[in-house]
């Protein structure tokens, strides 16, 4: 099995530990693979991305350190960009331009139709509570819809490899609070992403960052809709979101039982000349 990650903030974003710290971790645990994936600029939100300024540095700063391991780890340069209704995405030329090696596409925030407001599914649940009770009128079913359907949107323009975090939403929503996964609208409004997922080149992140930062306490996308994405024969990899050197291969071992329970007997992740497929081992 290929020991990876590619879902890993450092100190250049929100994360913390140095790009050298994180390799290090990488190494002492037989990482074949990792990939940085800081989260790209956004104007209005300075505090947990890269800055405008930084990110050239950033940038060349992992460039520095794939030739300086490229006997003892290969590393990939990526971004993780947000797509935000109206104004950025992955497919934004301002870093399609950028010659990464890969980006995860993700939907973190959704503007609010009364005040123009980005407002996050996963922060602050103050801003949950505001998109729920006013944004949309106290319907938990309506804001959710308009999550979903921007992931379709950010799909249908491309630019990315990886779709992050793909139920996000449930962030929140420990212990049902706002909404049950198993009512029959929420179901089928991730079953209709699945199925606008099935054929596209890309790959969805298994992703353990919610249960490391004690957030919830299942995988993004949660169980169910892995068995769904195995039905539909949808790729999947296994990433750890992870904003501590520490939490690089975070749950993965609990994951890998996950998946297999699931139907999945194998995933992918960037290796070499491009992604490779390998059986999962436990």
């Amino acid at each position: 099995m290929i020991l990876s990650n590619f879902h890993t903030h450092c100190d250049y974003c929100d994360g913390s530990g140095k790009p050298e710290d994180i390799i290090e971790e990488a190494l002492s645990r037989r990482f074949e693979s990792l990939g940085f994936s800081s989260h790209a600029p956004i104007a209005f939100e300075p505090d947990w991305t890269v800055s405008e300024e930084d990110l050239p540095i950033y940038l060349n700063h992992i460039d520095d350190l794939k030739k300086k391991h490229s006997t003892q780890l290969e590393i990939w340069k990526g971004l993780e960009i947000d797509y935000l209704e109206g104004v950025s995405g992955p497919a934004s030329k301002r870093f399609t331009e950028l010659k990464l090696d890969y980006s995860i596409g993700s939907v973190h925030m959704i503007q609010s139709p009364e005040t123009g407001k980005f407002l996050a599914v996963d922060g602050p649940e103050a801003h949950l509570v505001e998109l729920i009770e006013k944004a949309y009128g106290g319907s938990v079913e309506k804001a959710s819809e308009k999550y979903y359907s921007l992931i379709r949107e950010m799909i249908d323009r491309g630019g990315f490899d990886i779709l992050g975090h793909m139920d996000l939403i449930k962030k929140r929503n420990r212990d049902n609070r706002y909404f049950d996964e198993k009512a029959s609208w929420y179901r089928n409004q991730v079953l209709d992403t699945l199925d606008y997922l099935k054929n596209k080149d890309l790959v969805v992140e298994v992703n353990t960052g919610g249960i490391s930062r004690g957030a919830i306490d299942t995988v993004y996308p949660s169980p169910w809709i892995i068995k769904e994405a195995a039905a539909r024969k949808i790729p999947l990899m296994l990433n750890a979101d992870s904003h501590v050197p520490e939490h690089i291969d975070f749950y993965f071992s609990e994951t890998l039982k996950i998946l297999i329970e699931c139907g999945y007997r194998e995933l992918f992740t960037l290796k070499g000349d491009g992604w490779k497929c390998f059986p999962i081992e436990i």
